[in-house]
């Protein structure tokens, strides 16, 4: 009778083991959950944003599977904020491949981005670099469309966009518009860019900077002269008081002021909603200078006249 109790007992503790090993190798085998930033453009801000991911996976799941994953749910576009857009839309990722030596990810997405406007194509880029190099096993992103080089080297958060002064957790960039002389110097032409809005200084300020670094495209000049400087700027009642160094007068070439020259910063500042006109400065004092008939002493309003009309 002892010896029937303790095959009872001892049964039952088998019973009681093989029962525990089994629901932990379920528990252990279960998915497990983590969570990835999927950046896109919003729509509200015309800037880059995140939106949290819930991801599955196991011990077994490799990083080729997570990359895979993240690019599915990066294509299917943002499900909770309604400020977000679909990046990608009708831009496919054709090929993915992931080499975990050096860290890189290779992307090919369909011809259809060459299509696309320079502010949306640095949109996908952004969106596409920042949520991969999110990832722990990559560092940097080599895309291309349609088997050509976009870029030509490797993307990371450094060189992706204009400024490389990128916070970790929500990037501000906008859009803007800059104007530029045609190559004839009659009239201007537009180049959209993406900015980072840095908050320790104003957009207007950013925006000047980069009007005076000139246009990427070879077929505008910049009418500024070489060697302008800016020394700041400040926004009131929507007029934009900007004041510049001496080589903006063009003395030293004895070419004097020029009407392009002056609508080129006019025009750009006016193209955003917090300002109307511009007042120009030359080292901190209003002058009595004249571009054609414009008296740049005076308050300046938007000319659209100047600017190129698209067919």
């Amino acid at each position: 009778m002892k010896h029937k109790r303790i095959y009872i007992i001892s049964g039952a503790v088998l019973l009681f083991l093989a029962v525990f090993c089994t629901f932990l190798f379920i528990f252990l085998r279960a998915g497990k959950e983590f969570s990835v930033s999927l950046y896109y453009k919003n729509a509200a801000e015309n800037n880059l944003d995140f939106e949290a991911r819930i991801i599955t996976h196991d011990e077994n799941t490799t990083n080729l599977q997570v990359f895979n994953t993240v690019l599915t749910e990066l294509k299917i576009g943002p499900k909770t904020n309604t400020s977000l857009a679909a990046t990608f839309n009708d831009v496919e990722f054709e090929t993915a491949i992931l080499d975990e030596t050096e860290k890189t990810a290779y992307v090919d997405l369909s011809p259809e981005f060459w299509n696309k406007s320079s502010v949306d194509k640095l949109f996908m880029k952004s969106s596409l670099v920042y949520t991969l190099t999110a990832l722990g096993f990559i560092d940097n992103v080599v895309i291309t469309s349609g088997g050509r080089g976009v870029d030509g080297f490797p993307l990371n958060r450094k060189n992706v966009l204009l400024n490389p002064d990128i916070a970790s957790e929500k990037i501000n960039y906008r859009s803007i518009t800059l104007y530029f002389a045609d190559s004839s110097m009659t009239c201007l032409c537009g180049e959209q860019r993406l900015l980072e809005v840095k908050q320790s200084l104003d957009t207007e300020y950013q925006l000047v900077e980069q009007l005076l670094k000139g246009p990427e495209s070879a077929d505008l000049v910049s009418p500024i002269p070489s060697g302008t400087k800016l020394i700041n700027t400040t926004t009131e009642n929507g007029i934009c008081y900007v004041n510049l160094s001496s080589a903006f007068l063009n003395k030293t070439t004895g070419a004097g002021l020029t009407k392009l020259q002056v609508y080129s910063i006019v025009n750009s500042l006016t193209a955003l909603d917090s300002v109307n006109s511009v007042q120009l400065y030359i080292e901190g004092q209003k002058v009595n200078e004249t571009a054609g008939e414009v008296d740049i002493s005076k308050e300046l309003q938007r000319d659209e006249s100047l600017i190129k009309q698209q067919n």
